[in-house]
């Protein structure tokens, strides 16, 4: 029955081509979307996987306000290096504790023998208990005494094949430049270990030991932040331990640095300041960006949206084929075929249409790829992934689940002719469900509407932040990684065409955010601290509100002038140029005057509003260093003038290659994601829109075929082709506009939480809604006229000529 059963769903599948085609197409596209959602959490499962020993590997989290990007205390993977001192002493149950230095996206120049540099990042310097602590399996070299000595580094094994060819590198030496004018550091290569098979949170292209991270600054005021792993002996109560070592913290910095700086109280009213969490749930977890959780979120909803419309469209296409298939039913129940075998029969059928939708979707998925993971900014692979088996096992409860969901509803219809009925020729009273089909097409157009919706309000916001005024002038304008260095500037300055060369810690793109308390008639501020130079502002092209900038002229300017921002001057009160105010320290209060209010400039993105901050040149109260060198031209056609920078830096520093980013790329970086958000709604959109239509499709064939004998009836009463196309279109202009309704408080609910992620975003615009309406009215009469002229213009006779 099986064989016979299998035989009948393939000639029906070939022979009515054009609805199979357009099943398995539907089906596809939801599943693709699916797809590559499976791959993406399969993959984002399975960080710091790569070996059962990193189960009892923790990260320490430290509780403090040193570079946030809101100046306010977070839980931070920097710690002090002086905890994993205290760790190893007071908690018996750390076997080792490791101090690894951050890796804060810097790029350095490493060279082996006579070939040209290489910038390459992910070269971190540890201390000597690194591999006791990670289990990397070494294919050169010995975990135990790898880092033993200063100057050494182990490299992975791709690190160790770009650089020299070969993974066969033990005891060969590379040079590594830090920055510019940087006369390098000579590092042996003491071991190379296997690059993981799963992706991992502690991301290393090689290990560095300099022996600098094995000793922690003799002055208690001066600390060398660091990221702190630590091995347990066993299983642990992560909570039971955290209350411990919290307490343990508490009494270290009481002793280290006396009750009064670490704020002391009572053992009820401690605030926790230290804690680890395991390693495996690290990634998900970063202590200020969103988690892969928050970022998928948008994707499950398209990818459901997109599965739900492909089910939906193959259940109308189904139904709409039941006239033809009815006189098959009603002989086979004639003949004693029960109903339950008539049901697996047309399963049957589905799984078949479904299975080759799976197959085709893997095809596309493939295609997809590159495409999906840049846009992820992860690798993801489907026919070498690690857990191949995992995600089949996953497609095949996909597979079942989207059978039994397209497939068991078509199959009950179906198999629930009544077999005089159909074969008397009579349909009337077989078609059932005729309102949940139109329910189903409704929900098809109000998703579709809702993209489209979502792409005019995004689109809106999109518009907004690029012709935002930033409060800087972005264009003429190129940041080069390195420090400030005063000769070099000079040298810089005497290129035609140069107009500025200053630095700053606070840059679209590289900021470096430093709280500090201001003092201002009594009452204390938290204010975000900037270091400029004298030709900064200037350089950044920033507007002037009130007083004036840093001048040469004024010498008062380098000792003790400041000029603030308007979110800092509103804070103070207003007009505020020419007051002073003070900055407390340990040993003596400095007192600053405000010569100036600029306005606000946003250097870090639209999702945070700009923080009250100052800018000064002087170095009382503290400065921090900066990376970042602002290079402004007087012309458009500036780019032989970069070469031009490019030559005198390479006259300076020969072996660090000079690296620059424009103003433009890094504004154009800030709305990167949000872009890459909008190019995939707008795909999901096209795809629900097709999917959409090829519902309303079926759904006007199938109604066509239903009305058959009342159109030819109309049609001898004198009706009109175009009476009757209008007739057809009627009802189906209904069920769009009730979409339509149904999208909009939908599309204003979603879109508008997505607003409220940006702290400059637009009031909700009226224009898509209005738009999503009129084109899926246009797009649903078109479709639709279509399959009601071709049954207006058929001849009443063939349709009446049974009675």
């Amino acid at each position: 029955m099986f064989k016979l059963n299998l035989k009948i769903a393939f000639r029906n599948l070939v022979k009515n081509r054009v609805y199979t085609a357009i099943n398995i197409g539907g089906l596809a596209l939801g599943l693709t979307g699916f797809v590559l959602l499976l791959l993406f959490i399969n993959h984002e499962n399975s960080y710091d996987k790569w070996d059962p020993k990193l189960e009892n590997v923790y990260q320490i989290r430290e509780f403090h306000n040193l570079s946030t990007p809101d100046n306010k205390p977070h839980w931070q993977e920097l710690n002090n290096s002086r905890n994993a001192a205290m760790l190893k002493k007071s908690i018996p149950q750390f076997k080792y504790v490791t101090k690894i230095d951050n890796d804060w996206g810097d790029v350095l120049s490493i060279k082996t023998g006579l070939a040209d540099p290489l910038l390459l990042k992910g070269f971190v310097n540890a201390d000597s208990l690194f591999f006791k602590v990670f289990p990397y399996q070494f294919l050169q070299g010995n975990k135990n005494n790898a880092l033993q000595s200063p100057n050494s580094v182990v490299l992975k094994r791709s690190t160790a094949k770009l650089l020299f060819g070969t993974n066969e590198a033990l005891g060969k030496t590379l040079k590594v430049f830090g920055w510019k004018g940087d006369s390098g550091s000579t590092y042996t290569v003491t071991g190379v270990v296997e690059d993981p098979s799963a992706p991992e949170s502690l991301k290393f292209n090689a290990i560095l030991h300099d022996g600098e991270r094995e000793k922690d600054p003799e002055n208690l005021n001066v600390t060398t932040p660091c990221k702190i792993y630590g091995l347990v002996n066993a299983a642990i109560d992560t909570n039971a331990l955290n209350k411990t070592i919290n307490s343990a913290h508490f009494d270290y910095k009481s002793k280290l640095y006396g009750e009064t700086q670490n704020k002391a109280g009572s053992k009820s009213t401690r605030v926790p300041s230290l804690k680890i969490i395991p390693l495996k749930d690290v990634h998900a977890n970063p202590p200020f960006a969103k988690n892969w959780i928050d970022k998928i979120k948008p994707v499950v909803a398209l990818s459901i949206f997109l599965l739900l419309i492909s089910v939906i469209n193959f259940i109308n296409l189904a139904t709409a084929q039941s006239v033809q298939r009815a006189k098959e039913v009603g002989v086979k129940k004639v003949l004693g075929t029960s109903k339950k075998q008539l049901i697996w029969q047309f399963l049957l059928e589905a799984a078949i249409q479904s299975m080759l939708a799976l197959l085709v979707s893997i095809a596309l998925v493939e295609l997809l790829l590159p495409a999906f993971s840049s846009n992820f900014d992860v690798q993801l692979s489907f026919w070498h992934n690690t857990k191949l088996v995992v995600i089949l096992f996953q497609l095949l409860a996909v597979f079942i689940v989207v059978t039994l969901l397209a497939g068991l509803y078509p199959a009950a219809v179906l198999s629930n002719y009544n077999p005089i009925a159909v074969l008397k020729g009579n349909y009337e009273h077989s078609f059932k469900g005729i309102a949940l089909r139109n329910g189903l097409v409704i929900v098809q157009f109000a998703i579709a509407a809702t993209f489209i919706i979502s792409i005019g309000v995004m689109q809106s916001q999109t518009n907004f932040l690029v012709n935002k005024d930033l409060g800087f002038d972005r264009s003429h304008l190129i940041n080069i990684s390195t420090n400030y260095d005063e000769r070099f500037a000079e040298r810089i300055k005497k290129i035609p065409g140069v107009e500025y060369v200053a630095t700053t810690t606070q840059v679209m793109g590289n900021s470096f955010n430093v709280s500090e308390k201001v003092v201002y008639k009594s009452n204390t501020f938290d204010f975000n601290t900037v270091t400029v130079t004298m030709e900064t502002l200037p350089a950044l092209g920033v507007q002037l509100v009130s007083g004036r900038l840093f001048s040469k002229e004024y010498k008062q300017d380098t000792v003790n002038t400041v000029v603030l921002n308007e979110a800092a001057a509103k804070l103070l009160g207003g007009n505020i140029v020419g007051q002073d105010y003070d900055v407390p320290d340990e040993k003596k209060k400095y007192t600053f005057r405000i010569i100036g209010v600029i306005k606000d400039y946003n250097n870090e993105g639209f999702d945070k509003t700009v923080l009250p901050t100052v800018y000064k040149v002087t170095h009382l109260g503290g400065m921090s260093s900066t990376n970042n060198l602002l290079v402004r031209f007087n012309t458009d056609n500036y780019q032989h003038m970069v070469e031009s920078v490019r030559l005198e830096w390479m006259k300076i520093s020969p072996e660090f290659p000079m690296i620059y980013t424009s103003g433009e790329d890094a504004f154009q970086a800030q709305i990167l994601s949000d872009k890459r958000f909008m190019k995939m709604i707008t795909i999901f959109s096209v795809f629900s829109i097709l999917l959409s239509l090829l519902g309303l499709f079926a759904l006007s064939a199938f109604v066509s075929k239903r009305r058959t004998k009342e159109i030819a009836v109309r049609k001898v009463l004198g009706a009109s082709n175009l009476q009757i196309v209008n007739m057809l279109n009627r009802s189906f202009m209904v069920m769009v506009v009730v979409a339509n309704l149904v999208s909009w408080p939908v599309s204003y609910i979603i879109m508008n939480k997505w607003l409220q992620g940006f702290a400059y975003r637009v009031d909700m615009p009226f224009a898509p809604f209005v738009l999503a309406t009129l084109m899926s009215l246009i797009i649903a009469l078109f479709t639709v006229s279509l399959q009601a002229r071709k049954a207006a213009v058929s001849n009443p006779v063939k349709a009446l000529k049974y009675e």
